[in-house]
């Protein structure tokens, strides 16, 4: 029953690109123009508050992106998330992007200020997870499969841990160095397990910065 649902926002995916393809193509078109002018940033204070293993979220551009928002219908209007990873005195964010959207499928990696120019403005969300452990760990998870080039999964399936979709990797991520699972008790719940809420939880994640609230 988990594989079955699991495979429903992947699918729906697929569809919409398959049908009426000339009309995805010019919103594509569009919503790409627009993310090219974007000046959305955040400022020098808001950057000195984020850390190394950190979980940024943000509404993308595009046609996709507002469908993943449509659907999941929550409380924050987001559609994709990622991992703050410090490497050379610099803030990136590694992440998981299908080549729907992406001219690389899967693992991929940009840096902190183009992550967040690629974000509809006033849509980005920072959340740090609760622990007295070395948070360091979450991004050097995030690194070794970004370094094995891990595919997307398109299928959205959590059984299979040959690939990953955005918020899935941060769930292996989390649940592989903490021994915790973020979505236990969630996974019988429609959309639960996609859902971007679960990283807003008090009793386990801390907002950092939240240009939503």
């Amino acid at each position: 029953m988990l594989r079955k649902r699991s495979r429903r926002i992947g699918l729906a995916a697929l569809l919409l690109l398959l049908l009426g393809a000339g009309t995805v193509v010019v919103l594509e078109r569009r919503a790409a123009a627009a993310e090219r002018v974007n000046t959305y940033a955040l400022d020098a204070d808001e950057v000195a508050l984020l850390q190394d293993g950190d979980l940024i979220l943000r509404r993308g551009y595009g046609l996709v992106s507002g469908m993943i928002v449509d659907l999941l219908n929550e409380d924050r209007r987001l559609s994709h998330c990622g991992i703050v990873v410090e490497h050379k005195g610099e803030l990136w964010v590694v992440h998981a992007v299908s080549n729907n959207i992406s001219e690389t499928d899967g693992m991929q990696s940009h840096k902190l200020a183009d992550f967040v120019r690629q974000s509809q403005p006033g849509s980005v969300v920072v959340c740090r997870l609760r622990t007295e452990g070395d948070r360091s760990g979450i991004s050097r998870r995030a690194l070794e499969h970004l370094q094995a080039k891990v595919p997307f999964d398109h299928h959205f399936d959590l059984e299979d841990d040959k690939s990953f979709y955005c918020s899935e990797l941060i769930w292996r991520v989390i649940r592989d160095e903490f021994e915790l699972d973020i979505y236990e008790g969630l996974l019988d719940e429609e959309k639960s397990y996609y859902r971007f809420a679960c990283f807003l939880r008090e009793d386990l994640f801390e907002v950092v910065l939240d240009h939503q609230k």
